[in-house]
């Protein structure tokens, strides 16, 4: 019922320009609205989705255009010329996505800006190519009416929307969600930050060039403004209007400006006044956009996967070997020639002060920190030069403040390791339910993990690293901030892992649950080991007793 329901909805918005319910909302403006609207699925896939603030969109709007009619002006045929302008602009889009994503934060919506500024400065540069300030004169292919033009408006778009749905779904919708969230987490899954980043500018960079290509065939003509700053801000503002993240918000945002725009008397006059009245109610009123107040409760995600495969045989032997570590810092050594190794089947704890370069050393193993001198050797391999998402396979990691995704449910937050692992993505939503269950959490599956108390995002980021059974799990801080209660279930799940051969490295500063739960122990003081040996007989030692409970003291 609910799908005839936005069938019966689309169909009504589909009508109401020939219905004349709706005062001044006339084909042509439809028409224009559905192009743009196009045209913002792509930004709203960029920005909404996986949370990039490009500020300079618009310019990947205006180049297929430019890039068109300047192919016509040398005599290549339309409907040849409109696919190698949106060709040409996806290429620049891919090119700019490599220059920009891999610098952090703003930097990308600084890049973006000043490549708006380029195309608009460009355009009005040559004018005997480009059309310069008058705008460049673009002769459609065919000649259409205008419910020809119409026609043509609404099927893209709901293609495109169709799209943007059977896309942002599932494993991929899950990878936007944890880089958009933390992307030192994403790195630890096994994520290519840079690559999946450069992969949604892309695809939202087509989507920006097909709407504007289309909406710029329409008018008949092109000015640089189109594609500077001013209509690069105006596009963020309507997909925020509408809803960033919400599938129909770039409809509803367009239309919504759009309209208001048409009956306030034309743009030219009340631009400023539609768009802050329009942020100003958003603000107050509707922070996650119109389409907030539509959006459904999380749905948890389905599968009609087949059950896990069977675990692998236990591994035994030496896991992790560190060989001579050293990390230096400017003039500081963090870690200096340091060498220990973990088998499988064994835990070994990380201990010391504060200071003494534990967490250094971790990062590593891990591959977030690059070494200055010395060897990983993880299974008889070299990684120290492996980049930290290509460990991920084999390393599974878990963080002194879990770096869950909050509005993500639990399942999915386990999941988003499995989906990366090789050979494992297919399975990944039955893996993770198994993963739950193994930790007595299958309750708490299709709960957003904002909505589960603290106590239990240790476990299931110790349910999300051990996915997948990675050769070696480093776990910082586990017991940090848990209960007894809490503590003693911890201590049960990592016997259980160890009893089915798992090599685990703990960094831990609770004694007593390392005494509890450790085969060996390391101690640490000034980035250099000063003891190892069985818990026992490390708490016993007077140097440690001197470096490290005197610290405490």
């Amino acid at each position: 019922m609910k799908r005839i329901g936005w069938i019966l909805a689309a169909a009504v918005a589909i009508a109401l320009p020939y219905l004349g319910l709706l005062p001044a909302w006339t084909p042509a403006l439809a028409t224009v609205t559905a192009f743009i609207a196009l045209s913002l699925i792509g930004l709203n896939l960029i920005f909404g989705v996986t949370g990039m603030l490009a500020l300079g969109q618009a310019a990947f709007t205006a180049l297929p255009g430019y890039a068109a009619g300047i192919l016509q002006k040398y005599d290549v045929p339309g409907l040849l010329a409109i696919p190698l302008g949106i060709v040409i602009a996806v290429a620049i889009a891919r090119l700019v996505a490599e220059i920009f994503v891999r610098l952090p934060g703003i930097y990308l919506a600084i890049g973006t800006l000043g490549f708006a500024f380029v195309v608009e400065g460009v355009a009005r540069a040559f004018p005997s190519i480009t059309g310069g300030a008058s705008g460049l004169v673009l002769v459609p292919p065919i000649t259409l009416g205008r419910d020809a033009w119409y026609a043509v408006a609404i099927t893209c778009l709901v293609l495109g929307l169709l799209v943007f749905r059977l896309l942002v779904r599932g494993r991929f919708l899950r990878t936007l969600h944890i880089v958009r969230h933390d992307e030192l987490a994403a790195r630890v899954l096994g994520i290519n930050v840079a690559r999946v980043k450069a992969n949604v500018f892309t695809i939202g960079s087509a989507y920006s060039a097909l709407g504007g290509v289309l909406l710029a065939y329409y008018v008949g003509v092109l000015a640089p403004e189109s594609g500077g700053v001013n209509a690069s801000l105006e596009s963020l503002a309507m997909v925020i209007i509408g809803g960033a993240g919400a599938a129909l918000g770039p409809v509803v945002g367009a239309a919504g400006v759009q309209w208001l725009f048409a009956i306030a008397g034309g743009a030219a006059h009340y631009e400023l006044l539609v768009y802050g009245l329009g942020f100003f109610l958003v603000v107050l009123f509707a922070p996650a956009g119109i389409m907030g107040f539509f959006r459904r409760p999380h749905a948890p995600s389905s599968s009609t996967e087949q059950a896990p495969i069977a675990a692998a045989p236990a591994r035994q032997g030496v896991c992790l070997k560190v060989e001579q570590a050293t990390k230096d810092f400017g003039g500081l050594r963090a870690v200096h020639n340091v060498s220990f190794e973990v088998r499988f089947g064994q835990i070994v704890a990380l201990i010391g002060p504060n200071g003494a370069g534990k967490s250094t050393l971790f990062n590593l193993v891990s591959g977030i920190e690059p070494m200055s001198s010395g060897r990983i050797v993880l299974e008889g391999t070299d990684v120290a030069r492996t980049p930290i998402h290509r460990r991920a396979a084999e390393i599974g990691r878990s963080f002194q403040v879990p770096r869950l995704v909050p509005d993500m449910t639990t399942l999915d937050n386990v999941a988003a390791r499995i989906d990366h692992l090789p050979g494992r993505a297919q399975q990944s939503l039955a893996l993770a339910r198994a993963q739950l269950a193994a930790f007595a959490l299958e309750g708490y599956a299709t709960r957003l993990v904002r909505e589960i108390g603290l106590g239990f995002h240790k476990l299931i980021e110790l349910a999300r690293a051990s996915g997948g059974e990675p050769a070696l799990l480093l776990l910082d801080e586990p017991a940090v901030g848990l209960t007894s209660d809490e503590v003693a279930r911890l201590a049960a799940a990592l016997k259980r892992l160890r009893a089915e051969g798992a090599a685990i490295l703990v960094v831990e500063h609770n004694i007593d649950f390392v005494s509890t739960i450790a085969d060996e122990v390391l101690v640490m003081e000034s980035g250099r080991l000063i003891a190892r040996g069985s818990p026992a007989a490390v708490i016993a030692d007077p140097g440690v007793q001197e470096a490290y409970f005197g610290a405490l003291a």
